[in-house]
């Protein structure tokens, strides 16, 4: 699972809109409370306080020996933190301007000690050494640098091993606007302060680094400037670009490279933009809380995750055995839609065929009007008055030569036609069935007879001349229709055919479907455990962000 990339962080901080800022804050505590993520869901609400308080914080981090203490003391221009006991401290130890100097400790089992900080200072020491009892400790202390709502934190060390410190320390960096990272000048280039400093930055938080104890290199062993030089190039080679960079020497105040002043200075210009700082510094921790969340409602999914990659990992030849699947797959679906499509299109072809024949061409319609005049009242043949007998037998002779010349087109122009096309349609389709083929040239049969004809006359329309034109498209239709009912019956024997032909040989590649199928289903599953955890992501991001629904 990835995390939230520090472009992505400077990207919501760019985003997120202020108005009701400490509203959404509190509906995203509110969800992580539901959600049963008690712990981040607190950490949001000490976020909600800091803005509310508008409570600005600069946390000094680093290594136990780096000066950290002594930095502050130097900066506030007073002794308010020992440089010996406090530094092994496994709490958080803030400073904020105060009326009178007093500290306050406040335990794990929500009880709080007040001290004197001039008369108590071995008993704070000995409180902040233990992590177990000791949650943090507040130091109010008049200084013209802070304020009552302005403080600087003092953490214990990076390298220590406890997991009380690093506990504390993630605190710290949770409420901390700006971080400066002290190191010791002899151990800047190390991985831990590297690796540090990057998820530091990662997190959106400004970093400043200071390099101290600069009193303790040998100019004839590396001159300043390729020390300086290596110090930028060793933290850009980790992709690190610091927000400044500064090196520092309380033991000589003189020092050539001494950049201390500098750094009040940098101090000074960041208490000065504290509302701005403030507020892009909590979107940037909600932000990270947000994604700590996101990993806590990850590992409730673990369990289902690791059953789903464990069938994946079991398999052997996992991407062949998919590739042959999804091959039978989509031959299955293409045999599946193989019936309705040769049905669709025999239907097609057959209706086009009967649509373009011509079967009452022009001689056929004056034999059609010839036999509708003998069906006149008051048709005679004879001498006079004409014969009866003589009579049927001219009607007779006109609907038979009718019936002649319709059979004729017929045959011409459908009946062998349409015996081509419901055999070769469905072998084009892949059924090559000789059975089939010999019902359809031995048993497609079409039968109309003379009383057929003569059933298509109506009545009515004798009596128009131009009668016989409509009475030859009602012939050519119902002669058609018997055509393509019968068609129809050999569709279905066509379609039949396929739809056996496809049952028997999809038998194997479902087999090869089915044998992949559990893997399948396990990265289906795994893609949506994936997508439910973006999605989720993307509403509570949607929401620090104060997106319009």
């Amino acid at each position: 699972m990835t995390t939230l990339t520090k472009e992505q962080i400077d990207t919501i901080q760019v985003q997120v809109r202020h108005d009701n800022l400490q509203q959404r804050l509190n509906q995203l505590a509110v969800t992580f409370d539901g959600a049963g993520d008690d712990g981040n869901a607190a950490k949001m609400r000490e976020l909600i306080q800091k803005l509310d308080g508008g409570q600005f914080a600069i946390g000094f981090c680093g290594h136990f020996s780096a000066g950290k203490s002594s930095m502050i003391n130097a900066l506030l221009g007073s002794e308010i933190l020992p440089s010996s006991p406090i530094p092994t401290s496994a709490n958080v130890v803030a400073i904020r301007g105060g009326e009178v100097s007093k500290a306050t400790a406040y335990l794990t089992n929500g009880e709080t000690i007040d001290f004197d900080v001039a008369k108590d200072l071995e008993k704070i020491k000995n409180y902040a050494a233990d992590g177990n009892l000791v949650e943090r400790i507040d130091i109010a202390h008049p200084t013209d640098l802070l304020t009552p709502n302005v403080s600087v934190m003092d953490t214990p060390g990076i390298d220590s091993t406890d997991d009380a410190h690093k506990v504390a320390t993630e605190s710290a960096l949770h409420l901390a606007d700006v971080v400066l990272y002290v190191m010791d000048y002899n151990h800047v280039q190390s991985e831990l302060n590297f690796s540090f400093t990057k998820t530091l930055k990662d997190r959106g938080k400004p970093v400043y680094l200071v390099v101290n104890m600069i009193d303790k290199h040998m100019d004839f062993e590396l001159s300043f400037d390729d020390y300086r030089e290596s110090v930028i190039e060793g933290f850009a080679t980790w992709g690190i670009e610091p927000d400044g960079l500064y090196f520092t020497s309380l033991f000589e105040p003189d020092h050539e490279e001494n950049m201390f002043e500098a750094l009040q200075e940098k101090i000074g210009a960041l208490f000065a933009e504290k509302d701005e700082l403030l507020v892009k510094s909590v979107v940037s921790s909600a932000a990270y809380l947000i994604d700590e969340h996101r990993k806590t409602q990850a590992k409730e999914n673990a369990e289902h995750r690791r059953r789903y990659e464990a069938v994946i990992d079991a398999a052997d030849n996992v991407e062949d055995l998919l590739e042959a699947a999804r091959t039978a797959q989509e031959k299955l679906d293409r045999y599946a839609a193989a019936p309705a499509e040769l049905e669709q299109r025999m239907r097609k072809e057959i209706q086009s065929l009967l649509d373009n024949a011509k079967i009452t061409p022009f001689q056929t319609t004056e034999l059609a009007g010839a036999y509708l005049q003998s069906r006149k009242p008051g048709f005679k043949v004879g001498f006079l008055f004409g014969s009866t007998k003589k009579t049927e037998e001219e009607r007779a002779a006109r609907l038979a030569a009718l019936a002649a010349d319709l059979r004729d087109k017929v045959q011409a122009n459908i009946d062998w036609h349409i015996r081509e096309l419901l055999v070769k349609i469905p072998e084009e389709a892949g059924v090559r069935d000789e059975a089939y083929a010999k019902a359809v040239y031995d048993g497609y049969a079409v039968s109309y007879d003379e009383a057929f004809i003569a059933g298509v006359v109506k009545e009515g329309g004798l009596s128009s001349e131009e009668y016989m034109y409509q009475f030859a498209k009602d012939l050519s239709a119902a002669v058609k229709e018997l055509y393509r009912h019968e068609a129809m019956r050999f569709v279905t024997k066509a379609v039949e055919a396929v739809r056996a032909k496809e049952s028997s040989q999809g038998e194997e590649l479902r087999a090869q479907v089915a044998a992949a199928q559990e893997i399948i289903e396990a990265q289906a599953a795994l893609a949506g455990l994936a997508e439910r955890e973006e999605k989720y992501l993307a509403e509570l991001l949607g929401l620090l962000i104060g997106e319009e629904k």
